[in-house]
């Protein structure tokens, strides 16, 4: 589904069509109720259920302090009650941390976050918002607050999607899609979620991307989207009466009709603006050829604006292999290194790589060429000996896969230019070699990105 579709998306429940949970179903099919319920029945039945904070089961006492009690009445007091209930996430989202120095700090900031979604649910309650427009905004929440912490560098290092927000508080992994959706279905009833799809907006301005991180042209059409979210909501903002009266436009012709001359003096000043819009014409006029000369000779004198450096997004486009401890991605602002398992890309003692490796390799292809990268690959072994009538020794097999992997990445648009391989044999282990889990450690080829 591409951003066209996005705004569409309502027509297949119109066309009679059934509307799945992975198509937007689960937030708009069921009739509202307290939110204290409906987070307790969410989390239910599931493995080491406990009634905690995070499942927002509260007493009333909890109303009865002071930051808490504050929060509700500003947003009883707000034009805008949801947006001013989402502020605090809308700022945590903007001021997301680049660096956190220790996974205890990544726990604490989880915990902080999951604590400020419930407060959120909490406030909306007790300010009477609608339950169906708290959930769409936490759920596109805690999916933003989970792809900002991904793309950090301390999101993949302290394994932050292994108990993500949009997990814990909806029992869900797609919100990158689902984010999407929800807005092709709210476009088609923007009065009534107005508020909502101005959060969204406001999301998406913050820097979300979700599957669109991801595709080919994905920044044009998040920009499509926005700007067609934009002109969605000012269209849809009431406009002023036209006439007062139905028999306004009746009376001023009527008083036309009547009035038959015009005054000595309204003669005199309509005649002064003519005089004076005929000098401001000609000024104009003259003026043109001058602004354009002034244009010209500003122009020969600026040079063109830098473009950002582009960047490698390969945490993002491997997330579902690290997530699985078959790849390693480490990246800092101006260079990139991939560690592949070797018994992962590799069958044990064969140079060419698995089939279904494949697309991957050309999805990092992609990514190299589109920011000019300089490819150095390298290859490394275990200490166990290996001689066959292609391979004399692991210094030699090392060399053969790199040289494969360097092959993959010519054949998928990486100039060879650009591309440099070698192997180092049982050299530089990262593990002892002493145990089976050591040496598959140390069987691996790492792909390192300059740009």
């Amino acid at each position: 589904m591409n951003s066209e579709e996005d705004f569409v998306a309502l027509s297949l429940a119109q066309n009679g069509e059934g509307y799945s949970q992975e198509e937007g179903h689960f937030l708009f099919d069921e009739p509202d109720k307290p939110l204290t319920e409906h987070a307790a029945e969410s989390h239910e039945g599931e493995p080491g259920y406990m009634a905690t904070a995070p499942d927002i089961r509260y007493d009333a006492g909890m109303l009865r302090g002071e930051s808490i009690q504050q929060r509700v009445l500003r947003v009883r007091a707000s034009d805008m009650p949801l947006l001013e209930a989402a502020q605090p996430l809308l700022l945590a989202l903007s001021q997301m941390p680049e660096t956190v120095n220790r996974s205890e700090q990544a726990a604490l900031l989880k915990e902080g976050l999951r604590n400020e979604i419930s407060l959120f649910t909490l406030v909306c309650d007790e300010t009477d918002i609608s339950w169906k427009k708290m959930a769409i905004v936490r759920y596109c929440l805690c999916t933003a607050l989970d792809e900002a912490a991904h793309t950090r560098a301390w999101g993949l290092t302290y394994g932050w999607s292994q108990s993500n927000l949009l997990n814990h508080f909806e029992g869900d992994n797609d919100g990158g899609n689902k984010f999407f959706l929800l807005i092709g279905r709210l476009s088609m009833n923007p009065q009534e979620y107005a508020d909502v799809l101005d959060i969204l907006l406001k999301i998406l301005n913050l820097g979300f991307e979700g599957r669109y991180s991801i595709i080919d042209d994905g920044e044009r059409q998040l920009t499509r989207i926005r700007q067609r979210l934009l002109a969605l909501l000012q269209n849809g903002r009431d406009c002023a009466p036209q006439a007062l009266s139905p028999h306004a436009n009746v009376t001023r012709e009527t008083q036309r009709r009547k009035s038959g001359f015009i005054p000595a003096r309204v003669s005199v000043l309509i005649t002064g603006l003519l005089v004076a819009g005929c000098f401001l014409t000609y000024k104009y006029w003259l003026a043109i050829p001058e602004n354009r000369l002034s244009a010209e000779l500003i122009g020969l004198q600026q040079h063109p604006a830098q473009q950002a450096p582009a960047r490698l997004r390969l945490s993002v486009l491997l997330r579902d292999e690290i997530a699985r401890n078959k790849v390693s991605v480490d990246e800092t602002d101006r260079d990139s290194k991939v560690t592949f398992s070797g018994d992962y890309m590799f069958a044990v003692g064969a140079i060419d790589v698995r089939a279904d490796i494949v697309p991957m390799i050309k999805r990092v292809a992609e990514e190299i060429t589109r920011v000019r990268g300089q490819v150095n690959i390298v290859g490394f072994t275990d200490n166990t000996p290996i001689h066959t009538r292609t391979i004399p020794d692991n210094q030699a097999l090392s060399v053969r896969r790199a040289q494969r992997v360097a092959a993959l990445l010519n054949q998928f648009g990486v100039p060879e230019s650009s591309v440099r391989f070698e192997g180092k044999g049982a050299l530089e282990p990262l593990a002892t070699n002493e145990t089976p889990e050591g040496r598959a450690q140390n069987r691996r080829v790492e792909i390192s990105v300059k740009y």
